[in-house]
């Protein structure tokens, strides 16, 4: 009598554990990142220091450490890549700091197209991306306006996106700007961090 007993428990046992594997077989994996999104953040991004952005100051005039402005952008993902999604999309950047008295501001603007590698499901998923766009640095003081020009401008960052609902996200992302030298300005890098909503 013990020995069918045993029997039944060994039985029922391998069911159970057959039973789970079939439900979980029949269970689709999950989506991978996109197929779209739109940002719409707030940013923060440091400002160059050197004084051949700010021609109309003097050397012991106060000049703006960083900027506060937004950022926005799109990206799509159109194919798989190992086990990572390809994106491609672009942000544009524009933030301003100012100091004073004497009052001095300057505005950045980036245009930063990317190829992004993205990691995870439809839900949320970590990004990486690099590219190469264009920006501009513009200062303002008393004595008068200043230009840098548009020059060259490499970025590479990464960031996250969690989706709360099927078409709204929170996120972040963090960039790193290789802005090229231009007829009156010398090559410099900033730094900017952007956070915020995405939407699909």
């Amino acid at each position: 009598m013990r020995g069918v007993r045993s029997h039944r428990g060994a039985i029922a046992l391998v069911s159970l554990v057959l039973f789970a594997s079939v439900a979980e077989a029949q269970e689709p994996p999950p989506e991978p990142p996109g197929p779209y999104v739109i940002d719409v953040r707030g940013a923060i991004s440091g400002i160059p220091n050197a004084i051949a952005f700010f021609p109309t100051v003097t050397a012991t005039d106060a000049i703006p450490a960083r900027g506060f402005g937004f950022d926005v952008g799109g990206h799509v993902y159109p194919a798989s890549l190992g086990h990572s999604r390809l994106g491609l999309g672009v942000n544009f950047m524009q933030v301003r700091g100012s100091v004073g008295p004497p009052d001095v501001s300057a505005t950045v603007t980036a245009v930063a197209p990317q190829i992004s590698f993205n990691f995870g499901t439809r839900s949320g998923w970590s990004t990486l991306s690099a590219g190469y766009g264009v920006a501009r640095v513009k200062s303002r003081a008393t004595n008068g306006d200043a230009d840098g020009g548009q020059v060259g401008a490499l970025n590479i960052g990464g960031g996250a996106r969690w989706f709360l609902s099927p078409h709204a996200a929170v996120g972040f992302d963090v960039r790193f700007y290789r802005l090229a030298a231009g007829d009156t300005v010398p090559s410099t890098k900033i730094v900017a961090a952007s956070a915020g909503l995405s939407m699909r």
